[in-house]
């Protein structure tokens, strides 16, 4: 019985975390950091005021977690699409359709992180750094160092280029509307990249099957 009991109280508890982290999302997306409130968060999670002060010390805290969990969700949504294909072609394509489907369907989550990448607050840049570490490293090694051993992609550093093809990524996936489309498609982008990356640019390749 006491078992049970605590069970219970451990899921009570996890599911009012993220009761109160789906609502922070949400708080931070539409007021930014320093204009979100703590005690309007717990409300709008349907708790009293205070409640989050039990699963966070404090708004940065809360922060730093989200920042951390939606790294985390960005990776595995990219990854579970980059390795549907063997082909480090196909994979550019994936990660960048991949991406900015992510941007469309993760609207608040996005919009939160752009605001920390561009944001003056240094502690939050560096969690962002932190967190997306194990993205760069996805790219790197499992797409551009992939794309070199299969002979499709020219020898690059696959460290500079993997942060090259970031940088791209997210400066473009930063830039939606209200509806989190991007201004370019997808596979725009991945064909520029592809043409920088191929041995024989795709242009070459379509004139010669001419």
């Amino acid at each position: 019985m006491v078992r049970y009991k605590d069970n219970e109280h451990e899921k009570i508890k996890s599911e009012t975390r993220r009761s109160l982290l789906d609502a922070a999302i949400v708080e931070f997306a539409r007021e930014g950091y320093e204009g979100a409130n703590i005690n309007r968060i717990s409300q709008a999670a349907g708790f009293a005021k205070g409640t989050i002060y039990n699963y966070f010390d404090s708004k940065r805290a809360l922060m730093i977690t989200l920042i951390e969990e939606t790294a985390g969700l960005h990776l595995e949504f990219i990854t579970e699409q980059v390795h549907r294909h063997d082909d480090a072609s196909r994979r550019v394509e994936l990660f960048f359709n991949a991406g900015f489907a992510f941007a469309s369907n993760f609207l608040a989550h996005g919009l939160v992180m752009v605001n920390n990448l561009y944001g003056p607050d240094t502690e939050f840049k560096q969690v962002m750094y932190q967190a997306y570490l194990p993205m760069f490293e996805l790219v790197g090694k499992d797409i551009i160092a992939l794309g070199i051993s299969q002979g499709t992609f020219r020898q690059v550093d696959p460290t500079h280029m993997a942060s090259m093809l970031m940088m791209i990524y997210l400066g473009i996936a930063s830039q939606v509307n209200e509806e989190g489309k991007p201004w370019v498609e997808a596979d725009q982008v991945a064909g520029l990249v592809l043409n920088g990356l191929l041995n024989q640019p795709r242009a070459q390749k379509n004139k010669s099957h001419v």
